[in-house]
């Protein structure tokens, strides 16, 4: 009995480690992907004609998507697999960008890729959720938030972006709050902001397999099953998420095998065709409430 019990446990954290790296997202069919359906024909055209003309100037690729929900994802997690699924930005510059909302959830997102951290960083993110799109969300002006989200990220990546004049205490307040009450959780954000990828995939994977390990020695008191769930779980999720961009992207790239993609501008001559550019992402960006 105490045997099956042993595995039943290793099965569900193999389970739940198969469930936290894989997703159904949604297909990349333009700069603006509205599947929550709180856009009019004309108000995609618009966001569509400011994001094509931005990459066509600077090769950055900007795209916004609208969900219904996040199917109980944390948009955080979801929005940086997204963006690696979709592969936006130029391959060998990674400056793709991702703006993110989930209507039922009421919660929103930008997701920044590599190589645009430095000027797109993760508060002047947060501010632009807090202080340029919220304040329209709550009104319920969707197109006027979005709009004005998208134009403050454009202009932060040309370095023409001016701080709100309201108090700006995001970056302070969440050190401190992380620092004493969280440190697992600063641990985690360490990982994912400030460490090269194969280093955030192996840190991420170490600590979840730490935590399912602690998980199971409190259930069995076994020193023997932490470290067994420790390190199938650790090597499970290393292996899934090291995979995940290549797996996804080949699928991808089934779907869509006519599209094409050139530095200046992802449209081929079919003006239904549209994919990232192999763009990578490590995290950067910020997430926020209405």
């Amino acid at each position: 009995m105490k045997n099956f019990i042993y595995c039943f446990i290793l099965a569900f954290f193999i389970f739940t480690s198969n469930l936290l790296a894989q997703a159904n997202f949604p297909s990349l069919t333009g700069r603006v992907v509205d599947n929550a359906k709180i856009l009019t024909t004309s108000q995609i055209k618009n966001l569509t004609t400011i994001l094509k003309k931005h990459e066509e100037q600077t090769s950055n690729q900007i795209v916004i998507l609208t969900l219904k929900n996040l199917d109980g994802y944390e948009i955080a997690d979801y929005g940086y697999q997204l963006a690696r699924y979709w592969e936006l930005g130029q391959k060998d510059k990674n400056n793709g960008v991702l703006l993110l909302v989930s209507l039922d959830d009421r919660k929103l997102r930008i997701e920044v890729g590599y190589g645009l951290e430095g000027v797109l960083t993760d508060k002047i993110s947060h501010e632009i959720i807090e202080y340029t799109i919220k304040p329209e969300f709550k009104k319920g002006e969707y197109y006027q938030g979005i709009s004005k989200g998208a134009t403050a990220i454009i202009k932060s990546i040309k370095g023409e972006y001016k701080k709100n004049s309201l108090p700006q205490t995001y970056k302070d307040e969440s050190f401190i709050s992380l620092m004493p009450f969280e440190f697992l959780g600063f641990i985690t954000l360490f990982i994912f902001v400030f460490l090269p990828r194969i280093i955030r995939l192996i840190g991420f994977s170490l600590l979840f397999g730490f935590l399912s390990g602690i998980f199971a020695l409190l259930i069995t008191s076994s020193g023997i099953v932490f470290f067994i769930v420790f390190l199938i779980v650790s090597i499970t999720l290393f292996i899934k998420f090291k995979n995940a961009s290549f797996s996804n992207s080949s699928s991808y790239s089934s779907f869509n095998s006519g599209s094409s993609f050139s530095s200046s501008s992802s449209f081929s001559s079919s003006s239904s065709s549209f994919s990232g550019g192999g763009g990578s992402f490590g995290g950067g960006g910020a997430s926020g409430s209405w």
